[in-house]
């Protein structure tokens, strides 16, 4: 087998010319859509081969809050306001901050996907499972309620002693373990926090969904973590250790001026008292309970009446104002009520003191920016805090967290009218592009089909095409800062945009490559079609076309398998995927619904064993069957079972390689009659490259056709002859040797297969290390840059990374 590539990127296949066609171009000069650069360097200094890195996709921000989605903080998150900023738990799997003054979002925890790693190191790099909170304690510490490792755990933010053990400025470490799984159940004896907050002693208060003791009938709980020994709520405590304070408690929980504990649960919102005195109109005792506001029955009614007569529907969210006064988020009633503390003017409203009143929200929805609050839309106002400045925030069920104005004035980098709402955090679009223009390591989502451009740049596909500058330059028509990501297609919500600008398309890009012209050629399974963006104006696909402008060379934008043999803008395509460019410029993609790979004939000749003509379209491999079979003989009388996503490369031999993820192999169709991976094969006949048919993930350091794969989707073949798969479902980047020698930092024999990236784990860990020991979550397209590093999209952690290669 030859062992000089032409490039070989990605699950997509080829994503630069032939080497041949290339031969007298260099990266650095090679212009772009009216743009030049000199590629990114090969990889961070001294970091060996087979070193893992990020180099797209983050958890989001900085950036202005309303351009970072979230994942969704209804199903627990809660919102807390602290010293000049929101801290809110993103269920996604990390801790947000605004601005209060500029509306500026940063994320203080998290890498944006769920799970458990980081004790002892940075914040930023730990997994966080299911973050339901966040509070600063007295400290300067960030306090959150990981409720999906059953943990409480502290950012600290300076180097010294807290909670009894000693912190370093910016780790992060767990202060309260519940030691169980989380399970929401009475008597489950599981730790489920879902609020921490700061009590006026400056030790945590946490709020938990699960019972530590599974006798316990209760679900709910106020547990305090002592922020240093002494005696508190009536009791001796000692730094570090936590102790019950009440069965029973609700979901958020608020500390009012006097040091009392309420809480809001279900049809009822709670106090728990400090200590002796009379509040909320009665008589209270230390370490007793009493109702605050609802009867006890679910409902929505009792405005302008006592509030402890009224009827709640589901209170989960409870905060106290500047006044005093508590507001509380009525969830179910998609209603913010307060229950006033004492007679007078509160949120333009005359109120009596321990009557309950609504101030926002008229029914379900998300509506009314710039309005008066009562009479806006809001949507399971499930979280309640006060900032600053005396202003309501509550977190909106439509993934947002919004402000009512108590005042006219500036808040969050906006004017706002007193008594109107405002969205000031979250994008219920849930748009992954928040990060356009900035560092790609922070932007969401950036994970998708994936090439190398001629000047060295990142591509990604995932619905926009956009592009990570390798260098500082001009590309694409667009000024670019090196390691910034940029959408370059994509982003029209009007008709198609054939023929117009890429930037103002439709699209719903899965993947890409790069033909030997330096156009980018893109599946656009969104459309059911195949679409080219010109690199420079000229002649191509038998039609001219405009630098920078967008067109269909495949597909009718009918849903269906239908054309071929006829021109491929007639064609019927269904959910087209993979895509490569092979040595002779034909296109080949991946058809998935039809279970078949066709090709778009870039010239009249004889490619695959077939006789074809340039600008049809034809099948050549797979005959519609979604099953096995035809190993040796005709590819396209083979069966072929794809999935989601799928991809096809170019070998450095012109074979067509497929990914065929149901069957759990990788195939070839041979391009020539001659010997590849060690088999004799005939040109236009398909072979087994990789894979024994058995599910798993078996086999490494074996021979490649008696492994085990799960769900390869894959493939890419790099400059030395590798045949390079994302094997998805093992989490793991596998590599068959095309020769013995040392690849990605491992040892190889010729013809056997080893993971250079993945120990096999689901998770997000191990950057700046060794590759294979670091946690993948679904690594399936792959591609090789310029400099000979192997680059995949780890899918599931949205993130594209890197494995030094040199």
């Amino acid at each position: 087998m030859s062992t000089a590539g032409t490039g070989g990127p990605g699950s997509g296949g080829v994503r630069r010319a032939p080497a041949a066609a290339l031969a007298s171009v260099t990266l650095a000069s090679v212009a772009v859509l009216g743009g030049v650069g000199v590629p990114a360097k090969a990889s961070p200094a001294g970091l060996p081969s087979g070193t893992i890195t990020t180099v797209a996709g983050g958890a989001g921000g900085p950036a202005l809050a309303t351009l970072v989605p979230f994942y969704s903080p209804y199903t627990c998150g809660t919102v807390q306001y602290d010293r000049g900023h929101l801290y809110i738990g993103d269920q996604g799997g990390a801790v947000r901050a605004v601005s209060t003054r500029t509306d500026w979002l940063t994320t203080p925890a998290g890498v944006g996907q769920n799970g458990y790693s980081g004790d002892g190191g940075p914040a930023s790099r730990a997994q966080l499972g299911v973050p339901c909170a966040a509070a600063i304690d007295y400290a300067g510490n960030l306090v959150i309620a990981d409720k999906g490792n059953g943990r409480v755990r502290v950012v600290a933010a300076t180097t010294g002693t807290f909670y009894g053990r000693h912190l370093i400025r910016g780790n992060i470490y767990t202060v309260m373990n519940g030691g169980a799984v989380c399970k929401v159940a009475a008597g489950s004896g599981s730790f489920c926090p879902v609020d921490v907050i700061a009590d006026n002693s400056g030790n945590i208060l946490v709020s938990n969904e699960g019972t530590e003791d599974p006798r316990s009938p209760s679900v709910t709980q106020i547990i305090v973590i002592a922020a240093r020994s002494g005696t508190f709520y009536g009791r001796k405590m000692l730094a570090g250790k936590h102790y019950l304070l009440a069965d029973g408690a609700g979901a958020q929980l608020a500390v009012d001026h006097a040091g009392n504990i309420l809480a809001a649960r279900g049809s009822r919102v709670t106090v728990l008292a400090e200590r002796s005195g009379r509040f909320y109109g009665q008589a209270m005792r230390p370490g007793h309970v009493y109702v605050v506001a609802g009867t006890g029955t679910i409902g929505s009614s009792g405005d302008g009446g006592p509030a402890r007569k009224a009827k709640l529907s589901n209170a989960t969210g409870v905060a106290i104002d500047p006044s005093g006064n508590v507001v509380i988020g009525d969830s179910n009633a998609n209603h913010v009520r307060v229950v006033a503390v004492a007679t007078g003017t509160f949120y333009g409203r005359n109120m009596t003191a321990g009557d309950i009143y609504q101030i926002a929200g008229v029914r379900n929805g998300l509506t009314g920016n710039g309005v008066p609050a009562a009479r806006a839309k809001v949507s399971s106002p499930h979280s309640i805090t006060i900032d600053g400045s005396g202003n309501v925030v509550l977190c909106d069920a439509g993934s947002v967290a919004r402000v009512i104005a108590v005042r006219t004035g500036t808040f969050y980098g906006k004017h706002m009218k007193a008594g109107d709402i405002y969205t000031v955090a979250g994008n219920r679009r849930g748009t992954p592009y928040a990060a356009e223009g900035g560092p790609a390591t922070s932007a969401q989502g950036a994970s998708g089909g994936i090439a190398i451009d001629r000047a060295g740049n990142l591509l990604i596909a995932a619905g926009r095409l956009r592009v990570v500058a390798g260098t500082t330059g001009t590309f694409y028509g667009k000024p670019m800062t090196a390691a910034h990501i940029y959408t370059i297609a994509g982003g029209g919500t009007g008709g198609l945009g054939d023929g117009g600008p890429a930037a103002s398309a439709r699209l719903g890009a899965a993947d890409v490559a790069v033909d030997g012209a330096g156009n980018l050629v893109v599946t656009d399974r969104g459309n059911q079609r195949i679409r080219v963006v010109a690199a420079h104006s000229g002649m191509f696909y038998g039609r001219s076309m405009t630098a920078g402008d967008i067109y269909t060379v495949a597909g009718d934008g009918t849903a269906g398998f239908a054309g071929d043999g006829g021109p491929a803008t007639s064609a019927e395509l269904s959910d087209p995927q993979g895509v490569a460019v092979d040595q002779a410029g034909n296109l080949v993609l991946v058809d998935v619904g039809n279970s078949r790979v066709r090709v778009v004939a870039a010239a009249t000749g004889t490619f695959y064993g077939q006789a074809m003509t340039a600008g049809r379209i034809y099948t050549v491999a797979g005959n519609g069957t979604c099953a096995f079979a035809g190993d040796g003989g005709p590819a396209t009388s083979a069966e072929l079972c794809f999935v989601n996503p799928d991809a096809v490369a170019i070998d450095a031999s012109g074979n067509l390689v497929v990914a065929d993820p149901e069957n759990s192999r990788v195939r070839v169709v041979a391009a020539s009659t001659g010997t590849f991976y060690g088999q004799f094969m005939t040109a236009g006949d398909i072979y087994t490259v990789a894979g024994n048919g058995a599910t798993g993930s078996s086999g490494n350091g074996g021979p490649a056709t008696s492994a085990e794969l799960h769900y390869p989707e894959g493939v890419a073949s790099d400059s030395h002859g590798n045949l390079i798969i994302g094997d998805s479902a093992s989490e793991q980047v596998r590599v068959v040797a095309a020769s013995t020698g040392t690849f990605y930092g491992v040892a190889m024999t010729a013809g056997d297969i080893y993971a250079v990236a993945g120990n096999g784990h689901f998770g997000l860990t191990g950057d700046d290390g060794p590759a294979v020991s670091a946690e993948l979550a679904n690594p399936a397209w792959v591609t090789v840059d310029g400099a000979g590093n192997l680059l995949f999209d780890d899918d599931s952690n949205g993130r594209i990374r890197k494995i030094a290669g040199h």
